[in-house]
């Protein structure tokens, strides 16, 4: 059931590279919604830790952290803090420490506390991460898995970010593929209700005519357009003709 007071939650999961941010950034204009990037935090706790010399496998060090920094920002402002570089957050060593980090039973349950905070102040919002529609907010107004096949994902990560080789990005994706998907507290998985979207060979326009239909179906409008005009309309949802090609072997 849904949680008191909660206003309308578009819930995005999936996997790193899989297309969540650039989708969920473009829902948040089209339908008016609150952005909230779930996995920063877990960033952000990763990258203090490796600037404090505290070993991201000690949960209770790293749980104390997080204490301190929740209450250092006030609550639920560390869930939006503009205190820390994109750069920084994305460096390489932070990409393998976030995974120890959000994996810790402890720190997972203050992220969510925080989550379901920041959701309840906002009347729509659309979150992404890894566990929302599963663990976070089970009767989310629409959910949505996206994924991809590491290779393509990984080839993303590589022009997006200007990241170092190929092959080093591939098997940080597949290890973090493995963190997320095997830890015991919410491991990433979809929803059963989720609408499941392969983006492997999908234009990120195709990937949003799929998900701007389904948050119509579930009775969203768009910017300026009224609830009532956007219900009872009749989408379809399928594969849209295959535009991406494989990516190089090497790079």
């Amino acid at each position: 059931m849904p949680e008191q007071g909660l206003g309308t939650v578009v819930a995005v999961d999936g996997p790193a590279a899989a297309g969540k941010t650039t989708t969920c950034l473009a829902l948040s204009q089209s339908f008016d919604l609150r952005y909230l990037e779930s996995g920063r935090t877990y960033r952000i706790i990763a990258f203090e830790a490796l600037q404090r010399d505290i070993p991201v496998e000690n949960a209770t060090k790293v749980t104390g952290l997080c204490d301190e920094l929740i209450t250092a920002s006030r609550s639920v402002s560390l869930l939006t803090s503009d205190r820390y570089a994109q750069d920084n957050l994305r460096a390489a060593r932070v990409n393998v420490a976030v995974s120890a980090v959000a994996k810790i039973a402890e720190v997972r349950q203050r992220v969510t506390s925080l989550i379901r905070l920041w959701a309840g102040a906002q009347p729509r919002c659309v979150i992404e991460g890894r566990d929302i529609g599963t663990t976070i907010f089970p009767a989310a107004t629409v959910k949505f898995y996206l994924t991809a096949k590491p290779e393509v994902r990984a080839m993303r990560r590589v022009r997006q970010e200007r990241a170092a080789s190929y092959e080093n990005v591939l098997d940080d994706v597949i290890r973090r593929d493995e963190a997320d998907m095997s830890r015991t507290t919410s491991p990433l998985l979809p929803a059963e209700d989720a609408i499941r979207i392969d983006t492997t060979e999908l234009t990120i326009e195709q990937v949003l005519r799929l998900m701007t239909s389904a948050c119509r179906d579930r009775g969203l409008a768009s910017a300026g357009e009224p609830a009532s005009a956007s219900a009872g309309r009749v989408h379809t949802y399928g594969h849209f003709p295959k535009k991406i090609s494989a990516p190089p072997k090497s790079c």
